[in-house]
């Protein structure tokens, strides 16, 4: 593609909307390096009227969260009748929720960490946690992104002020048994799907929750991650089974954990529009097997399509 329109989506109006103009910066910048106009569009309320302005060949979805990684632009798009990058309205519905995605990604025989969903109303499944899953045990969202309110919880009063702070945010809270080990991540991008190299995470105290995912300094990074090659090669095939088992395309990234003691592997999360700044972890890991920011911007922008097809006539 070759001196394209490229209308960049980011910003909106979730909780990860700081993170998503600093990728959506970064890919509009990489745009305009590859020969292309990027036009950055802060997706707001008035985003039909600002892609018809735009006048735009293709959209490059750089939001995160809710309202912009969750179907609801994605549709919009398919209405409109812009190709765009990343997944569908169905796979992006479906990995928005951590519930969902864990229930299918167990119905394919994915290994996932065991869970309690706790609703807001009533609260009644807290009292089956310590009993089900003992202590500790991680809390967050059903729904949001970003490593926001994550806890891990050691007792019962830590988890009641934890779904307290959860359900400000969300209808359901996930608690899930905490897997003592090793956090890594799987980077998939381009069609047909490239995996890239495992990059282990590794906080230098407690666990990798919001601030130590974006602040200089807290976390440091492995890739390719120190593991025997069968590991590795597990690692990669759980990646892109979750990837393909999810209907995701375009690009994604896949969290892991590798229990220590044990060598169990449990998938934890399906990102299907991961962070894109030089920094993050899929470029990171790209750039580890000579593959620049730029490649992998084009590799994603080549793979852009509508997923729904309309008899324009009918």
């Amino acid at each position: 593609m070759v001196g394209l329109k490229v209308a960049v989506l980011m910003g909106g109006r979730s909780a990860e909307r700081d993170v998503s103009l600093a990728t959506g910066h970064a890919i509009a910048a990489a745009l305009e390096e590859l020969g292309h106009e990027a036009i950055e569009v802060d997706a707001q309320a008035d985003l039909p009227e600002r892609l018809r302005e735009a006048g735009c060949d293709v959209a490059f979805l750089a939001l995160h969260g809710r309202g912009g990684e969750d179907g609801t632009v994605q549709g919009l798009l398919e209405v409109m009748r812009i190709p765009y990058t990343g997944c569908g309205v169905l796979s992006s519905a479906l990995t928005m929720d951590k519930v969902m995605t864990k229930r299918l990604l167990e119905y394919s025989a994915v290994p996932v960490a065991s869970d309690v969903v706790v609703p807001r109303p009533g609260r009644r499944e807290s009292s089956r946690v310590a009993g089900e899953l003992g202590f500790p045990v991680m809390v967050k969202p059903a729904t949001e992104g970003s490593s926001i309110g994550v806890y891990k919880v050691s007792s019962n009063v830590e988890l009641e002020a934890a779904l307290d702070d959860v359900f400000g945010m969300d209808d359901r809270a996930l608690v899930e048994e905490y897997v003592d080990g090793r956090l890594l991540t799987v980077g998939i991008v381009g069609t047909p799907p490239v995996v890239l190299p495992v990059l282990e995470i590794k906080p230098r105290d407690g666990f990798y929750d919001y601030v130590h995912k974006y602040r200089p300094g807290t976390t440091d990074y492995e890739v390719p991650a120190k593991l025997a090659e069968e590991v590795s090669d597990l690692t990669c095939d759980l990646a892109l089974r979750s990837f393909e088992v999810c209907m995701c395309e375009g690009v994604g990234r896949i969290d892991l954990m590798l229990e220590n003691g044990t060598g169990r592997m449990v998938v934890l999360e399906v990102n299907t529009i991961p962070g894109m700044t030089e920094t993050s972890n899929l470029p990171m890991a790209a750039a580890s097997m000579g593959m620049s920011f730029n490649e992998v911007v084009r590799a994603i922008l080549d793979s852009a399509r509508l997923k729904v097809e309309i008899d324009e006539g009918s």
